[in-house]
């Protein structure tokens, strides 16, 4: 993970505190793939409010490998599980949230592991709701607007309830079909166990503390910034896409976790994300004053469906609103790693 300016961090983490997410204070949650953007985003906030608000949130979590670490908390205090999310978790002790964002979560792994990308969504979610049930607690489980496959003509943004098309017997399907399993075996918990789960569905989510070995074109796209190189498209970039900033998706999970009815789905998205491939590598380029250009002559990859935005009416009904805009979050992205 690169280094981090603590100030622009912390004062990009204030704006998203209120006392909805201070309830948090003296819980005690696990957090499944930490390592990753929205996980290790949701650890940041916990830290913050821990280190800064005197929160006493016991924090759990749950990493493949070594716990990617900043260096201004104190992780003394943090209980590191470090396994496998398909794997039984053993865990002594009270537990109210289990925030579950373990997944594959770019193209090539897509690609080259279609297999362990399937079994680690569904095998690892029936853990975490295995653990829910042994210690009572709720789960959040984190999905994605591919469940949703490819948007009908006549509809602007899918909702909660609406679903499209989704080729099944594609290996690239190993993510959003795996999602959707994940989804329906919590459905399945709650009517024969009463597991307390609520489902998020983030739209295309970007931010600082992306890993380095993410093949995501917008994660691409803000490497080439910080690196001050050229950003080369391999599309026309028409894709039309949801983009929300991390900090506002962890707001939104969070939020979902206190509020969003059990057994329902959430759709994270912002009101000025909605836009194509293009505009968000354009908004990047300005931002860090890097040229924009394409190579049209490569092979394409990447996710298939070509519409992709999502409703957040849902999600504002529970008093959801955006903190950051398109341009704010682009900023504070390259702003918090410069």
């Amino acid at each position: 993970m690169r280094n981090f300016n603590k100030a622009r961090y912390f004062s990009s983490l204030f704006k998203i505190v209120d006392s909805n997410l201070l309830s948090f204070s003296n819980k005690s949650v696990l957090i499944t793939g930490a390592n990753g953007l929205i996980g290790g985003s949701i650890l940041d906030f916990f830290m913050y409010l821990n280190q800064e608000y005197a929160a006493n949130i016991r924090i759990s979590v749950l990493v493949r490998s070594q716990l990617v670490k900043h260096d201004f908390f104190d992780y003394e205090s943090i209980h590191v599980i470090e396994q496998s999310v398909t794997e039984k978790v053993a865990f002594d002790g009270k537990l109210d949230y289990i925030l579950h964002a373990a997944s594959n979560a770019h193209p090539q792994a897509y690609d080259l592991y279609p297999v362990e990308t399937a079994l680690t969504t569904v095998v690892g979610t029936n853990q975490m709701l295995l653990l829910a049930k042994e210690t009572k607690s709720k789960l959040i489980f984190v999905s994605s607007s591919e469940v949703y496959g490819e948007l009908a003509d006549d509809l602007d943004s899918h909702n909660e309830t609406n679903y499209g098309f989704v080729d099944i017997l594609s290996s690239r399907s190993c993510y959003s079909e795996s999602k959707r399993m994940a989804e329906t075996l919590i459905s399945s918990y709650i009517k024969e166990y009463g597991v307390q789960a609520v489902t998020v569905r983030p739209a295309y989510i970007y931010g600082s503390r992306f890993s380095e070995s993410n093949t995501r074109a917008d994660v691409d796209f803000i490497k080439k910034c910080l690196n001050q190189e050229e950003i080369i498209m391999k599309s026309e970039g028409l894709q039309q896409r949801s983009y929300c900033y991390v900090l506002d998706c962890v707001a939104a999970i969070l939020l979902v976790a206190l509020k969003g009815n059990n057994g329902e789905a959430y759709n994270i998205s912002s009101d000025t994300g909605n836009v194509r491939l293009v505009d968000f590598a354009n908004a990047l380029a300005k931002a860090a004053n890097v040229s924009l250009s394409f190579d049209l002559s490569g092979v394409r990859g990447g996710s298939p469906i070509k519409n992709s935005l999502l409703s957040n009416k849902k999600l504002k009904s529970l008093g959801w609103e955006e903190a950051f805009n398109l341009d704010q979050g682009i900023r504070d992205t390259l702003t918090i790693l410069n």
